[in-house]
């Protein structure tokens, strides 16, 4: 079994690593891949954190957790990153994906690219997110983990104005984005 984790990753946090703990505990998968997306066509604006540095913080995290791989494949690939071209790809060598996504996602299935030939191809490990419980169908597997209600985008707010984020991130990402400065308020001219 192959599992993908896709993401923005901007950063990766806390949150994420439980929800790739939890799941690789779970399943025992030969291959765990971490894919940050060049561009989620559900999501408006690039990253703040470049390319770099989310592979970068993706492979700290991965060290500390002490499994998976980093797959700069859709951040290689031009143009949007979707699940159906990624899938495809990696189906040449493994006939048995799944994809972790949370519920927020599940429930708007019907907008992503192919997802009639993505759902031929792979299977959805469906985690609660911002619920306490969720229900899916199909080959699709509903997967709970105790509700944790940790963003990126309320990691960047925070740190941006100068709030704590202590136990939001990994402390060897946390430690990299504060050398980097990758999300403090960046002074106008």
């Amino acid at each position: 079994m192959m599992i993908l984790y896709g993401g923005s990753f901007d950063p990766i946090h806390i949150g994420h690593m439980i929800v790739a703990n939890e799941v690789y505990e779970a399943f025992q998968p030969d291959r765990f891949i971490f894919i940050p997306a060049r561009q989620s066509p559900l999501k408006s604006g690039p990253t703040v954190a470049t390319d770099q540095q989310r592979l970068t913080m993706l492979e700290t995290a991965t060290a500390v957790l002490g499994f998976g791989e980093v797959s700069s494949m859709e951040i290689n690939r031009s143009g949007d990153s979707y699940t159906y071209d990624t899938v495809l790809q990696l189906s040449r060598e493994n006939d048995d994906i799944a994809v972790i996504i949370g519920t927020d996602q599940w429930l708007q299935l019907d907008k992503w690219y192919r997802i009639d030939e993505l759902k031929q191809l792979c299977r959805f490990i469906v985690v609660n997110r911002e619920t306490e419980f969720n229900e899916v169908s199909g080959d699709d597997i509903s997967f709970q983990i105790p509700r944790i209600d940790v963003s990126s985008t309320e990691i960047r707010r925070r740190l941006n104005e100068g709030e704590t984020v202590k136990f939001w991130l990994d402390s060897d990402v946390h430690a990299f984005i504060r050398k980097e400065k990758i999300y403090e308020k960046k002074e106008s001219n």
